[in-house]
């Protein structure tokens, strides 16, 4: 024989399920409100990712503010590239001159000459490489902004490093034109 009052506390225990789930479902829905607000420029640019079969909403560092001053940043970048090759030009020009007028330098002038001569060609191919990366910005610059402002950043140290070794390069020029004049 069957027990009626185990029924009614069955079906309490499946009426605080389903409640307990409504509510769970509709606080979650109230975490995030959709406005037609215009954004600021400090506002963040959110992510979805894909959990377990479940679409996230992420929260990233990327503000809008960074997204839209990006185009202008590339420009920066082209331009500062642009004037990173006019100097290596320059000093590659300087070199040559120096071992044109420096034939009867010696050894040790020769090797550094040399050296110099393969820094140069190094500088040369990294900012070959920057360029090539500069070009891929100009390219996908609307759509994957998280990896363009980490290539942003990182293309600036390069052009920072780049502007360090140019001085430095400068410097040794100079100084091996005046120990052969």
């Amino acid at each position: 024989m069957r027990s009626f009052s185990k029924l009614p506390s069955t079906r309490l225990a499946t009426a605080t399920l389903l409640l307990g789930s409504l509510t769970m479902a509709s606080l979650a829905q109230a975490a995030v409100e959709a406005t037609s607000d215009l954004p600021l420029a400090s506002d963040t640019i959110p992510a979805l990712r894909n959990s377990f079969d479940k679409d996230i909403l992420v929260k990233t560092n990327i503000s809008v503010g960074a997204l839209e001053n990006l185009p202008k940043t590339v420009k920066d970048n082209a331009a500062e590239l642009e004037n990173q090759k006019r100097t290596l030009h320059e000093q590659a020009r300087q070199i040559e001159e120096l071992k044109r007028n420096s034939g009867t330098s010696s050894n040790s002038s020769g090797k550094e000459i040399e050296d110099l001569k393969r820094t140069l060609k190094d500088q040369e191919s990294d900012l070959k490489d920057l360029a090539k990366q500069v070009e891929e910005l100009k390219r996908n610059s609307g759509s994957n902004s998280s990896s363009n402002n980490s290539e942003i950043s990182s293309l600036k140290r390069e052009l920072s490093d780049q502007d360090r070794e140019m001085d430095q390069l400068k410097r040794t020029v100079d100084e091996l034109s005046r120990k052969v004049k």
